[in-house]
């Protein structure tokens, strides 16, 4: 069933806060506080004339693409905290499921209530999505191919660093390397904890040593695969010559 947008007011967001406190609780509650939705006190308008649906979402691009239609041609929605926290608490069983025990890890505040800027906006898992679709579209793939409520590797490594995640050509340059297309996920190994061969922390590495050298601003997704070393090879489906500037050096 469609319901009119809202977001939550101060003594909303407040009361959604203490909610996931008691979540780590011994005796935490078992259903999240809908009430919160729609109550005047805890709720408000949005002043654009948009609806959503509780529905499931396959994964984080799926809700990222759904949201972007809701929204669309909305700005700043970026930091509208009560916005976040009411679709957050709309879709609490996705961003928050519970256990077979019945239990919810909703692990730190910042996953559902968004907290504005470089440093935590990124994490909200839906507000996070959001953005990072709205910059990449669907070469965001590889950072939102899991469930709503999971971050993986790759969105948490390309964001965490604003010089990636505001470059479309390194976005998709790590989709091009690391998606696999039949699987809809990352490719196997691409995501080790430790640095190996051509893996992504390796990618992370030589591209922030690439940065110091290149204009990467200027260049192809496809040129910052030619300069990745050998080591990139087996990721790699076919070696290419592109053209490539250097930065200018400075005087």
């Amino acid at each position: 069933m469609a319901q009119p947008v809202r977001r939550l007011t101060k003594t909303g967001i407040d009361r959604f806060r203490t909610f996931l406190h008691a979540l780590r609780g011994d005796n935490a509650p078992l259903d999240p506080p809908a009430s919160l939705l729609t109550a005047p006190e805890t709720s408000e308008p949005f002043e654009h004339d948009c609806v959503v649906e509780r529905k499931s979402f396959a994964d984080r691009l799926e809700a990222a693409q759904y949201l972007a239609d809701v929204f669309d041609a909305i700005d700043g929605l970026q930091e509208d905290v009560g916005l976040w926290g009411w679709l957050s608490l709309l879709y609490f069983d996705q961003v928050c499921p519970p256990k077979a025990n019945g239990r919810r890890s909703p692990g730190r505040d910042y996953r559902h209530i968004l907290e504005p800027g470089y440093r935590y906006g990124h994490r909200h898992l839906l507000a996070g999505a959001f953005v990072v679709h709205s910059l990449h579209g669907d070469d965001a793939r590889i950072l939102l191919c899991t469930r709503v409520d999971q971050e993986n590797s790759f969105h948490h490594e390309l964001t965490a660093r604003q010089a990636f995640i505001s470059n479309p050509a390194i976005v998709q340059a790590a989709s091009l390397l690391y998606f696999d297309a039949r699987t809809g996920r990352p490719k196997r190994r691409s995501q080790e904890s430790e640095r190996a061969p051509g893996n992504l922390r390796r990618f992370v590495d030589v591209v922030q040593q690439l940065d110091v050298n290149y204009d990467l601003y200027s260049m192809t997704a496809e040129a910052i695969l030619e300069l990745l070393p050998a080591e990139f090879d087996g990721w790699r489906k076919k070696k290419r010559r592109f053209g490539i500037r250097r930065k200018a050096k400075r005087a």
